[in-house]
């Protein structure tokens, strides 16, 4: 039943591949747009997980990994880029955010935009293990930080 509802949800994988740097990855097709997942990702101990935008069914492309390895190189930095819109949103459910980011978010996932164009719509989702495990979604549009998501 879970993988069902995997396919429902995420649509119907249409490719398998295994990438050298992300592991498994499954190409799933939702209304003419296209998406590679890597789900297990090893990043600093745990995993993550890695959505890659493309189309034709090319696999991730040099310029997109090289977007992963900026953003994911320096957390900090990164999480600064995030902070003006992730923190309204943290402090609407749990009151003011006191002590380091890193004591608080995780980095879980990160989709990364096609092309490896900042410009290009990307998200980046952060979770707190320590607050009920919330999932907070970081939307990118035009390279800054646009609107959050939680869930629960």
């Amino acid at each position: 039943m879970k993988d069902w509802l995997k396919r429902l949800w995420n649509g119907p994988v249409v490719a398998d591949a295994v990438h050298p740097l992300f592991g498994p990855m499954e190409l799933t097709r939702i209304r003419g747009n296209e998406s590679w997942e890597a789900d297990r990702v090893p990043f600093e101990g745990r995993t993550i997980s890695v959505y890659f935008n493309t189309s034709q069914s090319q696999p991730p492309s040099d310029a997109q990994v090289k977007f992963f390895h900026g953003v994911t190189g320096n957390l900090d930095a990164t999480f600064q880029r995030v902070a003006p819109v992730l923190l309204p949103a943290y402090e609407a459910i749990y009151g003011p955010f006191e002590g380091r980011w890193n004591d608080t978010f995780e980095l879980v996932g990160i989709e990364v935009p096609a092309e490896g164009n900042p410009d290009n719509p990307w998200l980046l989702q952060y979770q707190t293990p320590k607050h009920r495990h919330e999932l907070f979604t970081v939307y990118f549009r035009a390279g800054k930080p646009e609107g959050v998501g939680c869930d629960t």
